[in-house]
């Protein structure tokens, strides 16, 4: 629009260069120069401004190609981070497969320990088993060779019977029939079994008496219990008064009712009245070394 009206200007002044003065003219002719220039001026700012436009529009094109190369970097960027995020959930799956399969060897260990533990108790409750059944051998050898006498005489046996030592003593041998008072010969018998337990006071002995079933029906034994029993108690007040120690000895009666033979015969009625003198075995060898149970 400016060029169009410098265009105009120049027409209309050159239509009046005929009808002016001299000094007018070169007023024109001054216009007309200033217009050219600003003719020129205009043209160069239009070329300049071309020029910045291009140079814009490179720098847009760059900027737009920076930026698709950013895009790239973003989609790459995003896959990658999705990969890392996969290869992440698999590895807490892992993980935790891991940490389920060291609790279930946790477990596994635990279970190993309690058994070795157990194994463990067990070796050493047969150890003490073994020692045991050592030393009761022993002792049983000590009982027969210190009352080999009275074994030939008849006055007694000495035998092993469920991991026990039993010195088996007849009735005949101790008391008269239907009493529970010792006679001379029980007394003497006695006498030299007290010598030998005596020697023994880490071990505990059961005075057990038993009859045959003949019932006895008195004033001082209803029962075969109560002549059992008391007879025992007899046993017991003897080898305690004869140095065998108070607190490893105890009485039983058991009447009738543990026969060693047949109560048919007279011979088997012989059998089953007795005193037995029963060396008990070491139970704390079991209760101590067993391992607790727990619910």
């Amino acid at each position: 629009m400016r060029i169009r009206l410098l265009i105009i200007g120049m027409s209309s002044a050159m239509m009046l260069s005929a009808c002016v003065s001299s000094g007018k003219f070169e007023t024109a002719l001054a216009e007309k120069e200033a217009i050219r220039q600003s003719l020129e001026s205009a043209q160069n700012e239009i070329t300049r401004n071309k020029g910045q436009i291009a140079k814009t529009e490179q720098e847009l094109k760059a900027a737009q190609m920076q930026n698709a190369k950013a895009q790239e970097e973003i989609e790459r960027n995003q896959q990658q981070l999705m990969i890392i995020e996969q290869e992440l959930e698999s590895a807490k799956i892992q993980v935790t497969a891991v940490q389920d399969e060291l609790t279930d060897l946790e477990t596994k260990k635990q279970a190993l320990q309690d058994s070795l533990a157990e194994s463990q108790a067990k070796m050493a409750t047969l150890s003490n088993i073994e020692a045991e059944t050592k030393r009761r051998n022993e002792i049983y050898a000590q009982f027969v060779n210190r009352l080999q006498t009275m074994i030939d005489g008849g006055q007694l046996t000495v035998s092993i019977e469920q991991g026990r030592i039993v010195i088996n003593l007849p009735n005949n041998v101790l008391f008269k029939s239907g009493s529970a008072n010792l006679n001379s010969e029980g007394k003497e018998a006695l006498a030299q079994i007290a010598a030998v337990l005596s020697q023994f006071s880490d071990r505990r002995f059961q005075i057990e008496g038993h009859t045959d079933n003949n019932p006895i029906n008195s004033t001082r034994f209803p029962s075969n219990w109560e002549l059992s029993t008391s007879r025992s108690l007899t046993v017991v007040h003897l080898l305690t008064a004869m140095d065998v120690a108070p607190e490893n000895i105890s009485a039983a009666g058991f009447g009738e009712f543990r026969p060693r033979a047949d109560n048919e015969t007279e011979e088997g009625r012989t059998l089953n009245r007795r005193i037995e003198i029963i060396m008990l075995p070491n139970l704390d060898i079991l209760s101590s070394e067993l391992p607790k149970v727990t619910p």
